[in-house]
């Protein structure tokens, strides 16, 4: 029943805005504001970065923002829609199909959040290619969500893409976005010094606080080497979200919902903007993960191991211990936990299935390299629950019980069996 019960807040919580404000929250004009729910057919693409958290409405608290499309299967023939959810409760949406610029194959794919002015402008992708996207910069003003236009009308061609001979991209400043054009005189001279950008321009848009205005070329002071011309002007359309170390992790959008439904808070205390993704997960960190997944709160007395004295997950440990998830790390007597230890994915196959109750084990025998393993039963069930496919894509007729997991695939591991 717990687990239904969990499972169910998880798909809500996925698809409505943020509950009741946190408290210490600053209270806003739009706190009082009726609600804009996703609605039910709400489909969120999550091949790309569409979710992720950051303060917009500058209440101390981060929101959620998310790019959905509603209405059709198809991405292409679907309405898009850019929804922000915000910390107090209420939300707003605006519907990318709307602008006439972008219609051809509007995407709503948040992807960062820039300062502007003392303006919080939201980084969207609107128009994908096979060579590039389309990007606008979205404003939350007066409680509503919309698109900055150019003060002549329009909005800025923020285009970012690369090719044999040239690379686009954009660059953020605190007042302006640039667009920087770098261009090789030919393919065979791109080849040959791969790392200099002989020739480019530039220009910029200027951002007044309400509008962008088109404020001329900039120099590049080209040629100039690559990495020296993109540390001067930084894409500002890279993926930011949470954390500031997972962008180039393929588990990225997996670990934007742990941080979206609480379950990760990150990895450098106080600062917590790190979730340090290639990291071997210990016990402890896994125990203080699924605490939070399940809601697990009795703890038993406590202290119902020897070696987690100490220890920042003891709390987590002690309530793990009590919901039965975990019997100890040193059979039979199991008075130990070894919190520091790093979890196995056989480790983690016997976590999980505890956790989530699983019973069917498909038959038995799912993978080729886990007979004779202490967890091949949990193994089997975890895979006929459709939680793990295997190790080695496409065949994925291994599991590889003894490989290390990362805290990356912990995240992988857990969207899957939280739904």
């Amino acid at each position: 029943m717990r687990v239904r019960q969990l499972l169910a807040v998880l798909v809500v919580a996925s698809l409505l805005p943020l509950g009741q404000r946190p408290a210490g929250a600053v209270t806003t004009p739009c706190d009082s504001r009726p609600s804009t729910p996703i609605p039910a057919d709400a489909v969120v693409d999550r091949s790309y970065p569409s979710r992720f958290l950051a303060d917009v409405d500058g209440d101390g608290h981060k929101d959620v923002i998310t790019g959905y499309f509603s209405g059709n299967a198809d991405p292409d023939l679907a309405r898009h829609f850019l929804h922000l959810e915000l910390a107090s409760g209420w939300g707003t949406e605006f519907e990318i199909n709307t602008l006439d610029q972008f219609s051809l194959s509007p995407q709503a794919r948040p992807h960062s959040v820039v300062v502007m002015g003392g303006r919080r402008l939201i980084v969207v992708g609107v128009q994908s290619t096979l060579v590039g996207a389309d990007f606008a910069l979205f404003d939350f003003h007066d409680c509503v969500l919309g698109p900055i236009p150019l003060a002549g009308g329009g909005y800025p061609n923020i285009w970012q893409g690369i090719g044999p001979t040239h690379s686009e991209w954009f660059a953020c400043r605190d007042d302006r976005v640039e667009m920087i054009r770098v261009f090789a005189a030919d393919e065979a001279e791109s080849r040959l010094f791969p790392d200099v950008y002989p020739s480019g321009e530039a220009e910029a848009f200027r951002f007044d606080g309400l509008v962008f205005r088109l404020a001329g070329a900039v120099d590049l002071d080209l040629p100039r080497p690559a990495r020296e011309v993109h540390g001067e002007f930084p894409d500002c359309s890279v993926f930011v979200g949470t954390f500031v170390d997972d962008g180039s992790s393929v588990f990225q959008p997996s670990i934007e919902w742990l941080a979206y439904e609480g379950i990760t808070k990150g990895c450098n205390p106080p600062v917590n903007d790190r979730y340090c993704p290639v990291d071997q997960l210990t016990r402890g960190e896994m125990a203080a993960f699924l605490v939070r997944a399940m809601g697990y709160t009795d703890d038993g007395g406590g202290d119902l191991f020897v070696d987690d004295d100490g220890s920042v997950f003891e709390a987590a440990i002690d309530k793990l211990g009590t919901a039965g998830v975990t019997r100890g790390c040193n059979p039979p007597v199991n008075d130990r936990f070894c919190p520091d230890r790093r979890v196995t994915r056989g480790e983690l196959a016997a976590f999980l299935v505890r956790a989530m109750g699983y019973t069917d084990d498909g038959g038995g025998n799912l993978f080729v390299d886990d007979d004779g393993s202490m967890f091949e039963s949990s193994i089997d069930r975890l895979g006929a629950a459709g939680v793990t496919a295997g190790c080695n894509p496409p065949v994925n007729d291994r599991f590889c019980p003894d490989d290390y997991v990362t805290r990356g695939q912990v995240a992988a591991f857990l969207i899957r069996a939280l739904g």
